[in-house]
């Protein structure tokens, strides 16, 4: 075959190709490059970001919250002011209102914060944008208050930074002082910042020489620079708790809040350029509230759409972020969406084949997004085929799809009904546990590694219930043979490994991030992780009577977990809801599992609906799926309740939920966008191209070329899916990204594409011994077909699952002389390096 050097765009590089002339035409069509998405002119950019849009005329003005109740001197809070279109939509005004107080008991500082002067009830009025409102104020109390420790200091500390993970909060702190990280153990800073140092770093005879104040503002060498100056809100707090004596405080369990409150709950910017503020009120166990927006810690987690200063939001571009909110250990999260100019949008909602599109549509029309139309019978063909079963369809199948004549609906239940619950599908989502399960001969040999993935495919054959599958590996006891589940506990082994294990497969919740200290971004404390851990404290190992046999069991004579920061032997205690019941239960992972698996778990169900949501969307309702906090929040909570409840009401039915799934509009859309939906990446308004998995792609490549596939331990022609343990050596699966079952993490397998991975495929074994071999479905087809526009037919559907366009019939030439099979192969060899059988589309 004659070699011609191709420049070839998809793959970005200029490289030495086995092809004819007449494939580079299919080529070019295959690869033509897709419209450019969203090529926006940033005429309008500053270098500070997006200018700030006018405003159009406002009717009236709205403040939030409508009234206020102060209940000290110190007790100041922030109102915001809405300007009101004649079409109802609402724009921040506070930066521009003028605020007046109108009554001796109330001030307004000259940062627009209310503050008591006197007992009584108050007036302000607010005047912006030509219009007024008033502000009514009960001031309840105008008594000096003091500055406690806990409730006051420490939020400034973390505020400023002091306690962060880059500063003193560090695990041996900075330049001989620690600080405990984000403050989660108060005792240990007071007395550090009062008792160590000769008392040096706190001065109550002369607050102003204490060292907490002389290094950060600058007045003596820090390394860390300067903080905040003297004057400043921080400093004037610090420097009156030193004044006042420096004192811990008389009752500490009710100085930390325990829930935030933010306002507005959700922001929608009409256009980049726009911003808005943000409340954060504190909600303490005593009933009380306080206006904490100062110390709050905000941060965007997308910096591209939205970016926050102080508690100002600056739209960027048009799409969503939440903004994080932490204060003191307590987290929240606000939505925002940056709608950008939406001129001649017009909604029109995808037809709602279930309650999955209605939750869809609903978002979609929120976000001023259409959906894209629906996917071709050939696209859905290959893409549910793929999802459910992990492997193409045969050009036999793809020819049957196309030519029934029934009703597309009709026909694609028929086709998911005949898919699901199949040995190919129960393959494939065997093969998905065995990597969460960490199913590997690195810790269970090679007998314990089939034992327990002939358990695994024996729970997916018959649908085994969520809830019974987990607690089946929560509570296994015995040994390998008589009962496999027990390999679960013997790969993971350490109790501080199943801890976090457990909690990431079946919560979503990254628990290793409290193990030294409370989570630095949730509400999960270092003392959860220890009493959570008891739980598994007593699962021991022990010799059985076979060589080399191991039996899991629980050593009722010991096994507890210690807390390392104090010594104490900790509880078994679960970290939210009602305890599990311990004196009725057989053992602790017993109780524990019916807490787990419980339908008032609220995270159980969710994090695995969500997870599986991911299989055949590219991304969870929530991403990462196994990072489930409050600082990430899901893209349309709503869905995600509704399939939550309705797989929990179907008794945790697997099948079921994906039936569901793949049934609805919102999966079988189209991986085509449209001029409003090509920027969206999040809301499931068109579906989004995936990588094969390196067990996909190897046997689909087999599938297409009509070869035996020869995977290592395994007999000639079975799926690369059968390997049952994550430690084969193939460096073809190592290369596209089959984990080794390491670790919890989905991430551990990967998808992405480099050029790497185009070299592999191009150059490499699989594809062109696939294509050359001798007994290869091509070989056999050129030999029994004469007519060549059938042979392109059957090379199209094997490797593409669609017939070809009457333009690629037309670019291929492949004659009748003796380089027919050449020319064929070539084809073949371009088909399956094209993007359209790389990826699920």
């Amino acid at each position: 075959m004659a070699d011609n050097k191709v420049e070839e765009e998809h793959l970005g590089r200029s490289t030495p190709y086995r092809a004819s002339c007449s494939v580079w035409g299919i080529a070019a069509i295959l690869f033509a490059a897709t419209p450019a998405l969203c090529a926006k002119s940033h005429a309008d950019m500053t270098d500070a970001g997006p200018a700030k849009p006018p405003l159009p005329a406002i009717e009236t003005l709205q403040l939030e919250p409508a009234s206020l109740t102060l209940s000290n001197i110190r007790d100041g809070r922030q109102v915001l002011v809405w300007g009101l279109s004649a079409d109802g939509r609402k724009f921040d005004l506070t930066d521009s209102a003028e605020w007046k107080s109108e009554s001796p008991c109330v001030t307004v500082a000259k940062d627009h914060y209310v503050y008591p002067a006197a007992a009584g009830d108050g007036v302000v009025s607010v005047t912006a944008a030509g219009k007024e409102a008033k502000l009514s104020v009960k001031v309840a109390g105008a008594d000096d208050a003091k500055v406690r420790f806990v409730r006051d200091v420490e939020p400034v500390l973390a505020q400023v930074g002091c306690n962060a993970g880059t500063c003193h909060g560090a695990a041996k702190g900075k330049n001989g002082f620690k600080l405990s990280l984000r403050g989660y153990d108060p005792e240990f800073d007071y007395a550090v910042l009062v008792q160590e140092l000769q008392g040096r770093r706190v001065n109550r005879v002369k607050p102003e020489m204490s060292l907490m104040l002389l290094k950060p503002t600058g007045a003596v060498p820090h390394e860390g620079k300067t903080l905040f100056h003297p004057g400043s809100r921080a400093y004037q707090i610090i420097y009156q708790w030193i004044k006042e004596g420096a004192n811990y405080e008389p009752d500490p369990s009710h100085a930390r809040p325990d829930k935030l409150e933010v306002l507005p709950a959700d922001v929608k910017l009409d256009l980049p350029g726009r911003t808005q503020q943000l409340v954060v009120i504190a909600h303490y166990p005593d009933g009380t509230t306080r206006d904490v927006t100062r110390e709050a810690i905000l941060s965007s987690n997308s910096i591209e759409v939205a970016k926050i200063t102080g508690n100002r939001i600056t739209g960027l571009r048009r799409g969503e972020a939440a903004i994080l909110i932490r204060y003191e250990g307590n987290y929240g999260a606000v939505n925002v969406s940056v709608m950008g100019d939406r001129s001649g949008y017009v909604f029109a909602p995808m037809p709602e084949y279930n309650y999955i599109d209605k939750h869809v549509n609903a978002k979609l029309a929120k976000q001023q997004v259409l959906p894209s139309d629906e996917c071709t019978d050939d696209e859905f063909l290959r893409r549910v085929t793929l999802d459910l079963t992990g492997i193409i369809p045969t050009a036999a199948q793809a020819r049957a799809f196309a030519e029934d004549k029934a009703p597309s609906q009709e026909k694609r239940h028929k086709l998911v009904e005949q898919l699901l619950g199949g040995s190919e599908y129960v393959a494939f989502w065997s093969n998905r546990w065995a990597d969460l399960l960490q199913c590997n001969s690195k810790t269970l040999g090679d007998k314990g590694v089939w034992l327990f993935r002939e358990w695994i495919r024996q729970s997916v054959a018959t649908n085994k219930p969520y809830d019974q599958f987990v607690r089946e590996l929560i509570v296994a006891q015995g040994n390998e043979r008589n009962n496999p589940a027990v390999n679960y506990y013997r790969t993971l082994r350490d109790t501080g490994k199943i801890t976090e294990d457990v909690s990431q497969t079946f919560l979503g919740v990254r628990f290793n991030c409290n193990k030294c200290h409370d989570h630095p971004f949730e509400r999960w404390t270092q003392d959860q992780y220890y009493e959570f851990g008891a739980f598994f404290a007593r699962v021991s190992f022990k010799g059985g009577q076979r060589p080399g046999e191991e039996v899991v069991y629980t050593n009722y004579n010991g096994g507890e977990v210690v807390h390392p920061r104090n010594g104490k032997v900790m509880t078994a205690l679960v970290p939210y809801g009602q305890e599990p019941d311990l004196e009725h239960s057989r053992t602790r992972q017993e109780a524990f599992a019916t807490w787990l698996t419980s339908d008032k778990n609220p995270l159980f169900a969710r994090s695995y609906v969500n997870r599986l949501w991911s299989y055949f969307y590219g991304r969870g309702i929530i991403d990462p799926v196994d990072d489930i906090r409050a600082s990430n929040p899901p893209v349309n909570p709503e869905l995600l309740d509704a399939l939550t409840q309705d797989f929990i009401d179907h008794h945790f039915d697997a099948q079921y939920l994906v039936r569901t799934i793949v049934h609805s509009r919102t999966y079988q859309l189209s991986v085509k966008p449209n001029q409003w939906n090509e920027d969206d990446k999040i809301n499931f308004s068109h579906a989004i191209p995936r990588r094969l998995s390196a067990e996909q792609l190897r046997d689909a490549v087999a599938i297409a070329t009509g070869t035996r596939e020869e995977a290592q331990g395994l007999p000639a022609g079975m799926r690369s899916v059968y390997m049952a343990d994550g430690l084969v050596e193939d460096d073809f699966l190592k290369l596209f990204g089959r984990p080794k079952r390491e670790t919890a993490c989905e991430c551990e397998r990967t998808s992405n594409v480099s050029l790497a991975h185009a070299l592999n495929l191009v150059n490499g074994p699989i594809i062109n011994n696939a294509v050359n071999a001798p007994d290869s479905a091509i070989t056999k087809l050129i030999t029994a077909e004469k007519d060549n526009r059938k042979v392109i037919e059957e090379i199209y559907l094997a490797v593409l699952s669609r017939l070809p366009t009457d333009a690629e019939v037309a670019a291929m030439d492949l004659g009748n002389g003796p380089q027919r099979l050449e020319i064929a192969q070539d084809l073949n060899w371009a088909l399956l390096n094209s993007p359209a059988f790389l990826f699920n589309r």
